[in-house]
């Protein structure tokens, strides 16, 4: 494994975000994240618990990393699904490169920290880990 593909998946595998709202504000937030995160150049996928948020659908069918979101009734939390599958062959067959997929993916996370700290006062509970820049 080259070492970009290391340090990637170590950064990836830090994406932690949680906040706790009322449910009735989730909805808000959910609307305000899938339109920044779609503004970044990742597709909102609607998943069971949530949202998928990826490049495009090839991404989920090689079994790549990417962006969860997902909203249980007062929390909405954001995590990378399988970082430790990151990998530049599966990458190259997708179109991809490993350091403008995976930035691209920190990129939208930070943007995601940045609307859950927005809602900071109304927030019962946040928690933010995301990789150093």
């Amino acid at each position: 494994m080259s070492k970009i593909v290391e340090t990637y998946r170590e950064k990836l595998g830090k994406i932690h975000l949680t906040v706790i709202l009322t449910s009735d504000d989730i909805p808000l937030v959910t609307k305000e994240i899938v339109k920044s995160v779609e503004k970044i150049g990742l597709k909102a996928m609607i998943r069971a618990d949530g949202y998928a948020f990826m490049k495009s659908s090839v991404v989920g069918e090689l079994g790549l990393p990417h962006l969860r979101y997902a909203i249980m009734e007062d929390r909405a939390m954001v995590w990378v699904r399988a970082p430790y599958k990151l990998s530049e062959e599966l990458l190259a067959l997708a179109g991809f490169n490993v350091r403008e997929y995976c930035e691209e993916m920190i990129r939208a996370a930070r943007e995601i920290a940045k609307i859950f700290k927005k809602y900071e006062d109304k927030a019962v509970g946040l928690n933010i880990e995301l990789p150093e820049l």
